[in-house]
């Protein structure tokens, strides 16, 4: 075979060149290459490259032998012929193999690609499988990804309630489909507010990475564990590393958290490790000798210190509030000389000074404490400084990387938040003490079970980049600057947030950068939190009233409705009342909004304002015109920022006291008809409830150039009007009301007297009919009951049916009409109470029946009710007391 002779032929050369004798003759194989051939026609690439590797290490022997007897020969140990010999055999071997090196190359290589054609390109087909199943994770990602943000972002009907209950846990699962269908209708729709649709809120491409960089948190966790704990490390210490150089705040270590307030728990049990060193094998027994205490600011975020205690298992009577200034100093900074008296007093109570909380702009207001003055308290009492705020942003303005910024021992940075990225990790920077403590309370764990939390924060800085975070943190401090600057120019508003101290108003954010400044001069110039509210002239200093809560709510919603940009919020609070407040480190879409937006803001201001000052000053006017009429009261609306209301009271209720029931439902109904009729004239007139429970008037916002009495004037016309055509529908239902009783009454009186007079037999089952039969009862005579509302007359009802006509009373006979009809056999005259508005509901006294009159053909034993036709009146139903009478022509 071909190959065979091939294998001979470098087993041949191999041979020649090992031991110097020479081949047989062309065309016969050694042994050692007929083993070779069959070796390769039995299992190709199998023996020939042992065979090569062997030979060719023997020769690599012989040749290092050769060099130690050269070696020997330099010392003298060998004689200078068979140095002569020596170099010659090694010149030899060392032709024989590069001859080898290439005659081998040579033959090999068509083996190869002879034998073994299939090999090579098996293993190119399993790389190219393994590289696209490696892709694939990727790719079947995308597209189940892109799946069902399409699905989320269809619009669909809501569910049914049933399909939207909770519901126990499926046998079998669900399809994939119907839980994003249900997501999706959990994301848009509200069981409490069924007619409102929710939508997500917007993203940029830094939060689009952010949001993608949790899914690959996740999905990392599928790596090798060993690798994944490598990738873990690089990430974190990427993100600590240019956390702490960001805010100059060197020497220090990152905790990453995601609760906000882990951060500093789990620092506060470092210190209990450090600060009482038996706490590890006594535990709450190490601290009872001296119970550690924590201080804090009354501006800082609610619940935080209660929650460390009760974490720390220390309970909330660690906890002391130091109040703020009240003589000297930002009425909503710390008092430090309270702090130090504090301390003093618990030292002597032996018990120690464990930890402070102070506020760098945080909080509603964004109160600044005095962090230097507190740093050098808490240094004489070794107690530990927790520093919170959105001023310490500020710490990243100035140009000097290398400049230490000393705040504080710890501090907590929601980047999330000033940043406006959505769900980025806190960090918690702070000093580290000794190792053992530091990985006892796990400040250095990391979970990487669920996921990597803090690879979104790594993404996130990387494509913001220092100049990035510095230039966002920079347009929010400059946004509420020139607000600030602008607010307090203006009469009758008052700045709650900390303004600049004094002799640094001329200090701008640009000087923050360019000129070197001192960190706490830093942190009193920038406020991350724009606080005010619309004042009494009078209690400028104090609480504002519930009035002017209401005008600071109508602002606040007026402004906010008309630059939707800027998102005014309304906040409670306990010294002030209702204020406005913007805080531009908390928007998420801050880096959108321009220096224009706020000056949009300042122009809508000054425009309320000079409603809320005619406002205010009409209403003395708007109180005494009230005052002075005799059918207006005046009503306290509450949560209303207007005038206030008015209601309107007829003459015949002045005098009443106290009003009853049936009054008050009057005086509800004509107030809704009065409004009704006044929006008819003018829109701005609104219905509106007092606190007493009753309706009235509403009087809104106006100018300074409304005029009330006008106003006023036209209330007390159309509610005169109305009244005087509530007398006479009044009267005409207490008309109505009579003759159906009176009605009644002789129907009823009617029938019980036919009864007796056509006997009882006549009324008995069988025996009646019989009897009837024998002796027919006399014909029909009275029909019913008519009432005349013209004259107030309520007649029988024969000659309408005998004579198919009706006479109107008090009008003269025609020539055609001179013969008339007798006279009814009952007329009763119905006419209204002296009292007919107060709505009496005492019965009318019944009729009296005429002579000569007849009966009705009612057969039945319970009266009929009174059917009422009036001549030539057409009216609408009335309703008197409950009772409702239908009246027909």
């Amino acid at each position: 075979m071909e190959a065979g002779q091939e294998g001979a032929q470098a087993a041949k050369s191999v041979k020649v060149a090992g031991g110097g004798r020479e081949s047989s003759h062309d065309g016969e194989t050694s042994p050692g290459g007929n083993m070779a051939g069959n070796e390769v026609n039995k299992s190709p690439n199998k023996k020939e490259p042992v065979v090569e590797e062997t030979k060719f290490d023997d020769e690599k022997r012989k040749l290092n032998d050769e060099q130690t007897h050269k070696h020997h020969m330099q010392n003298g140990e060998v004689q200078p012929d068979e140095v002569q010999n020596e170099q010659i055999q090694a010149k030899r071997i060392k032709e024989s193999l590069q001859e080898q090196a290439v005659n081998g190359v040579k033959e090999m290589v068509p083996l190869e690609k002879n034998k073994e054609p299939e090999q090579p390109k098996k293993v190119e087909e399993d790389e190219e499988e393994e590289e696209e199943e490696e892709d694939d994770v990727f790719g079947a990602l995308s597209i189940f990804t892109s799946e069902v943000f399409a699905t989320l972002s269809s619009p669909a009907e809501p569910l049914t309630r049933e399909e939207r209950n909770p519901r126990p846990l499926s046998t079998n699962g669900v399809d994939p489909a119907n839980t994003m269908r249900l997501l999706q209708d959990l994301l848009t729709y509200d069981d409490e507010e069924p007619d409102v649709t929710y939508g997500l809120g917007p993203v940029d491409a830094h939060g689009r990475l952010a949001v993608v960089s949790h899914l690959l948190a996740a999905l990392v966790t599928t790596l090798d564990p060993q690798h994944l704990r490598r990738l873990a490390t690089r990430i974190m210490s990427d993100s600590c590393l240019w956390v702490s150089r960001l805010f100059r705040y060197f020497e220090s270590t990152a905790y990453i958290h995601e609760d906000v307030r882990e951060g500093i728990v789990r620092v506060c049990r470092m210190l209990l490790h450090t600060r009482y060193p038996k706490y590890t094998t006594e535990g709450y027994q190490a601290v009872y000798a001296r119970p550690p205490v924590i201080y804090t600011s009354s501006t800082v975020r609610p619940g935080l210190p209660q929650h460390i205690g009760t974490m720390l298992g220390l309970g909330s009577g660690c906890v002391r509030v130091v109040p703020c200034n009240t003589v000297v100093g930002s009425p909503v900074a710390m008092d430090t000389a309270a702090l130090d008296r504090m301390m003093a007093e618990d030292l002597a109570a032996q018990k120690k000074p464990f930890l402070v909380i102070a506020n760098a702009g945080g909080g509603a207001v964004g109160g600044v404490d005095n962090v230097g003055r507190i740093q050098e308290l808490c240094n004489n009492h070794e107690a530990w400084l927790h520093v919170e705020g959105h001023a310490l942003a500020a710490l990243t303005l100035p140009n000097a990387p290398n400049m230490s910024a000393k705040v504080g021992d710890s501090m907590t940075l929601p980047l999330s938040l000033w940043l406006g990225v959505p769900s980025l990790p806190y960090i918690t920077l702070y000093k580290a003490y000794e190792a053992s403590a530091i990985h006892a309370v796990g400040l250095t764990a990391l979970s990487l079970h669920v996921r990597l939390s803090c690879l979104p924060l790594w993404t996130t800085l990387q494509t913001l980049g220092q100049s990035g975070v510095v230039s966002r943190f920079q347009h929010s401090f400059e946004l509420s600057h020139h607000l600030q600057q602008h607010l307090a120019t203006l009469a009758r508003i008052r700045l709650l947030s900390p303004a600049p101290p004094d002799g640094t108003s001329f200090v701008t954010i640009q000087d923050l950068v360019t000129k070197p400044i001192s960190t706490m001069q830093l942190l009193e110039t920038v406020s991350g939190s724009v606080v005010f509210q619309y004042v009494d002239e009078v209690n400028a200093g104090g609480k504002n009233s519930e009035y002017y809560d209401n005008l600071n709510s109508w602002l606040g919603q007026v402004v906010r409705r008309d630059v939707g940009t800027i998102p005014l919020e309304l906040v409670q609070l306990e010294t002030a009342g209702l204020v406005l407040r913007w805080s531009p480190m908390e928007g998420p879409d801050t880096h959108h909004i321009t220096l224009a937006d706020v000056d949009h803001l300042i122009h809508s201001l000054h425009h309320q304002l000079d409603i809320l000052n005619a406002t205010v000053e009409q209403r003395k006017t708007f109180t005494d015109l009230v005052s002075s009429a005799n059918n207006l009261q005046l009503v306290d609306i509450p949560g209303w920022a207007g005038l206030g209301g008015v209601r309107y009271i007829a003459d015949l209720w002045l005098d009443q006291n106290p009003v009853s029931e049936a009054t008050k439902e009057d005086i509800n109904a004509l107030n809704v008809h009065l409004v009704s009729q006044l929006k008819a004239t003018d829109s701005a007139f609104s219905l509106g409830e007092g606190s007493d429970g009753l309706n009235c008037v509403r009087f809104g916002m106006v100018t300074a150039d409304t005029d009330l009495s006008e106003l006023l004037s036209l209330v007390v016309t159309t509610g005169r009007e109305i009244e005087t055509s509530s007398r006479f529908l009044d009267q005409m239902t207490d008309i109505v009301r009579k003759g159906i009783e009176a009605a009644t009454e002789d129907l009823k009186r009617e029938n019980e007297e036919r009864l007796w007079q056509e006997g009882i037999l006549r009324h008995v089952p069988i025996v009646g009919s019989v009897y009837n039969w024998f002796s027919p009862p006399p014909p029909p005579g009275i029909k019913g009951r008519t009432l005349d509302l013209t004259a107030g007359v309520l007649e029988s009802t024969e000659n309408i049916y005998r004579y198919h006509m009706q006479i109107r009373h008090g009008s003269a006979p025609t020539r055609n009409e001179t013969k008339l009809p007798p006279a009814p056999s009952v007329q009763t005259p119905v006419s209204p109470s002296a009292s007919s508005p107060s709505h009496s509901r005492s019965s009318s006294t019944t009729s009296a029946k005429s002579p000569g009159s007849t009966h009705s053909r009612q057969a039945s034993d319970q009266p009929s009710a009174a059917t009422l036709d009036t001549k030539s009146v057409i009216a609408p139903p009335l309703t008197a007391n409950g009772i409702t009478a239908t009246v027909q022509s």
